[in-house]
């Protein structure tokens, strides 16, 4: 099966940036909060990708790809209804083309997403894979779990800085800890979206 090597995404400067646009570093939790156009939580509901060209250079092709949501939530900002997603990658037909450290979606899946430059990044989520959350069903409580894009359960939201790689960052938890549901991250998203705003705008607490 052909694949478009991340070589090819960096000969598309109008949208991939420069060489090093896949080394991200993880940002703390108020930092991603602050950079982010506004966060949800959705459940993807197509997924169509196809060809497309460069407007700078119709020679340069690249396969995009466009993720329907549903919004079950609106955590901070205004998001557009319906929302969509245009991010770089994806198969058409025997060809695939990957962006290494994309988050993963899937049909049926939901999420806890930042989004940030929806149009205008190869990836439009904050600090990309840092800005992905799938929320699954824990099969023994029932209650909605938080998880990072590596498949680790998030125990607090300032372990979104964490290093994501499976071999790093080992971590000693209390026993007791207990993972973070979708309501208690949806809250401290919001919460710290409000002093951020506070901080910067005096005004509105008077």
């Amino acid at each position: 099966m052909p694949r478009l090597s991340l070589l090819t995404l960096l000969l598309l400067p109008v949208l991939a940036g420069p060489a090093h646009a896949t080394t991200v570093i993880a940002p703390d939790f108020e930092n991603l909060v602050a950079r982010t156009d506004y966060a949800v939580r959705a459940e993807v509901v197509s997924l169509k990708s196809s060809w497309r060209e460069n407007p700078d250079d119709p020679a340069q092709r690249y396969i995009g790809t466009r993720v329907e949501l549903r919004v079950l939530e609106v955590i901070t900002g205004q998001p557009p209804s319906p929302l969509f997603l245009e991010v770089m990658g994806g198969q058409v037909g025997r060809d695939v083309m990957t962006v290494e450290g994309a988050p993963d979606f899937r049909v049926g899946e939901e999420s806890i997403l930042f989004v940030q430059g929806n149009g205008r990044q190869v990836v439009p989520l904050t600090a990309m894979m840092h800005g992905f959350y799938p929320v699954r069903r824990d099969a023994r409580t029932g209650e909605d779990r938080v998880h990072r894009s590596n498949g680790k359960l998030l125990y607090s939201e300032h372990d979104v800085m964490l290093p994501l790689a499976a071999t790093s960052g080992v971590v000693m938890r209390n026993p007791r800890a207990r993972p973070l549901s979708a309501a208690d991250f949806t809250t401290r998203i919001r919460q710290t979206a409000t002093a951020i705003a506070e901080r910067e705008n005096p005004d509105l607490l008077r």
